[in-house]
């Protein structure tokens, strides 16, 4: 079975200014985003879930260029846009991610949506220090989620999912979606911007998507690349851990 791939968008970014339409190689990041879901087989529609607000009029107009949708809708309560974007396509389920993963790995996407046919679980979760992974979200249990939350701001919406015991979360195998401790490919930062830049540039080519395991695999043969963004509190929060458990 195919569904869609929601991805979730806003322009409103404080620490680094509309970060997601940033050029690497001549294309906004969010365009390169969508090029590489386009790999993923068990994908057949692709949405830019956005806001209303008029700062995020951009993205509307990117996903028209691109020929894919594009849904409107809360500003700050994703769960209840995603919510509201499933019904108007008619979606049992999705899979969905922010766009300030760019490099999502398309192969990664369609393993996450055969494990959720596997296993029917309410959520399906990347494991931590994961590169390029994606959720997926039964949109039954989405509506009982919204049904029962209180919040408005829900931007960081797992943990409502969590709240709810009945709920089945299965877990991505880091040996299919692949994990490292060391590396930041999400774009928060300046620095994680010239990190994705280089390897846009050393890994890209026409008609042919690189994976997450490319990138590995790079970093490795090239370790001052994982340099760039290694001050990068995602990295410094998990080195402390790792001190303070010594």
């Amino acid at each position: 079975m195919k569904t869609a791939f929601l991805i979730t968008a806003r322009l409103k970014s404080t620490r680094l200014a509309k970060k997601i339409i940033l050029e690497v190689m001549g294309k906004p990041l969010i365009v390169h985003m969508i090029n590489r879901i386009k790999f993923a087989q068990k994908i057949n529609r692709i949405v830019i879930c956005t806001s209303t607000n008029t700062q995020d009029d951009l993205l509307e107009e990117i996903a028209q260029k691109e020929n894919i949708d594009c849904f409107r809708g809360s500003e700050e309560d994703v769960l209840q846009r995603l919510l509201d974007s499933s019904k108007k396509f008619n979606l049992n389920y999705f899979a969905n991610i922010t766009a300030d993963v760019p490099m999502i790995d398309p192969f990664s996407v369609d393993y996450a949506i055969e494990e959720y046919n596997r296993t029917d679980a309410d959520l399906v979760l990347p494991p931590d220090h994961n590169l390029g992974g994606c959720m997926i979200v039964k949109v039954s249990s989405l509506e009982k989620v919204c049904k029962v939350k209180k919040e408005t701001n829900t931007e960081c919406w797992v943990k409502f999912f969590e709240y709810q015991k009945q709920f089945k979360i299965h877990i991505l195998s880091n040996k299919k979606v692949k994990t490292n401790k060391f590396i930041k490919t999400s774009l928060d930062y300046f620095e994680d911007y010239v990190f994705i830049n280089r390897i846009f540039n050393e890994l890209d080519k026409p008609n042919q998507v690189f994976t997450t395991e490319d990138i590995i695999n790079l970093v490795k043969a090239k370790p001052d690349l994982a340099k760039i963004n290694s001050n990068s509190s995602h990295l410094k929060r998990w080195h402390n851990h790792r001190e303070s458990t010594k």
